[in-house]
């Protein structure tokens, strides 16, 4: 991800990785922001909006990991629905998420490539803030 911000003139403005505080979104009330989201777990309480209100001005991407937290994804809909335009992308072995030379592949190694070794849904949320 670094590699492709490098490439496309943005790396000072990616941050990846450490931990995340509530603090860390004061950001979005300053600038735009996409927040890429994809941990393990604190989703429920980080994307709060009690302690981080400047997640309402910022448009994310989040894995919501339901298999671990059943009830997170419809929490985060409920939360961010007056806000954001919600878009739910689940698992799906599509044609267009893979690479060409993968055509060549049978349907279960193009079923591995993408698994995760989830033991059930980890839905994504694409979160995008209403004009």
């Amino acid at each position: 991800f670094t590699q492709l911000a490098a490439q496309n003139g943005v790396a000072d403005w990616v941050k990846i990785g450490g931990i995340s505080t509530h603090s860390d979104f004061d950001i979005c009330s300053m600038q735009d922001t996409l927040v890429i989201w994809d941990i393990e777990g604190a989703k429920r309480e980080l994307l709060g909006l009690e302690k981080a209100p400047e997640l309402l001005q910022a448009d994310i991407l989040a894995e919501s990991h339901e298999c671990n937290d059943a009830g997170l994804t419809e929490t985060l809909r409920q939360r961010f629905a007056r806000t954001h335009d919600i878009e739910t992308l689940g698992r799906a072995v599509e044609r267009p998420a893979l690479p060409a030379w993968m055509d060549r592949l049978s349907d279960l190694d193009r079923l591995i490539v993408q698994w995760e070794w989830r033991a059930g849904p980890t839905p994504w949320l694409w979160m995008r803030r209403k004009s």
